[in-house]
């Protein structure tokens, strides 16, 4: 299957003075079959069949950050073999789309992921004199139509951008106010995944991990996410890693910028957060379905990581 990105019609109603675009894309896999929603072929409401590879082509050159919120994905521009972007479940990454071929790679299995494309132009007028000192070999793989990413081992997606990607997609607004709404919200998700805390430490120096040490770390983080609720020893953790304990709260400050537990109990409080405000669940459920028996410790923990009470979410109905 493939893709041509024409830039008019992909910016067309684009924001950020028609400089962004987002999608969510869903990849599907039953009875061997993939199918994958979200990305315009032809006809942007059909469910499309495809071989977990679409080759993708545009006619302008193109930055891209990639959020995989489910799943697995890999694109691989076809002139610069080397720039083979690989992003695990729960990571993100930039990456430059010269005009030249490429590859969207999605493995079988179930995906969702959060895309944003960007005109170059843009991050200039966006990140001022911080572009200049920031991006000195995006600016060079523009300037001569290279292959570029940003990261050569994709990065966690803080729980901080996680939400705002959700308030995206859960953008509440129609017509203008939308527009103005995520204008604002896709300005604030740029700037912090681009210069915030949380990634811009992260990319400080080369992070240098063996790719299986890597590899067990996303396996950890995603055993992580998904067991929010059960007790998480760090013996039972590095065990999963196949590390010692030392190794995997080294490892894992390394590549996340903080330590396990901080990093378990800031993904906690973010999801119980979106239970409250999104699902409207109570707090002593919330509380629960996060790992807490005692709604009170979870109170005190949520407003130590969060600066407020989880009652200050919603009006006071618990």
């Amino acid at each position: 299957m493939r893709k041509e990105i024409r830039v008019s019609d992909l910016f067309k109603n684009g924001f950020m003075n028609n400089s962004v675009q987002f999608n969510e894309v869903e990849v599907t896999t039953k009875d061997n079959s993939s199918f994958i929603r979200g990305i315009d072929f032809s006809n942007n409401h059909l469910i499309h069949e495809f071989d977990s590879e679409i080759c993708v082509s545009s006619d302008e050159h193109l930055i891209k950050l990639h959020f995989s919120l489910e799943g697995t994905y890999c694109y691989q521009p076809l002139r610069h073999i080397k720039y083979l972007v690989q992003i695990p479940e729960n990571h993100c990454n930039m990456f430059y789309y010269p005009t030249t071929e490429g590859r969207d790679i999605f493995f079988k299995g179930n995906a969702k992921s959060f895309e944003i494309y960007v005109k170059p132009s843009l991050l200039k007028n966006l990140l001022g004199t911080e572009f200049e000192h920031s991006f000195e070999k995006l600016k060079n793989a523009i300037r001569n139509s290279n292959s570029f990413v940003l990261w050569d081992k994709s990065k966690f997606i803080p729980p901080s951008i996680r939400s705002k990607i959700n308030e995206i997609i859960q953008c509440p607004y129609d017509g203008e106010i939308r527009k103005t709404y995520l204008d604002s919200k896709l300005t604030v998700l740029m700037i912090d995944f681009l210069l915030g805390r949380q990634t811009s430490k992260l990319s400080k120096g080369n992070i240098k991990l063996l790719n299986s040490d890597y590899l067990a770390l996303v396996r950890v983080e995603d055993y992580i996410r998904n067991n929010l609720k059960e007790p998480l020893k760090i013996v039972d953790l590095a065990d999963l890693a196949g590390f010692n304990a030392t190794k995997l709260k080294r490892d894992f400050k390394k590549l996340y910028g903080v330590t396990v537990f901080k990093y378990i109990t800031a993904l906690r409080m973010e999801v119980a957060k979106s239970l409250i405000t999104q699902d409207g669940v109570t707090i002593a459920h919330a509380a629960y379905e996060v790992g807490y028996a005692n709604p009170q410790h979870f109170t005190t923990a949520f407003k130590r990581t969060m600066g407020y009470v989880p009652s200050e979410l919603k009006p006071a109905v618990q």
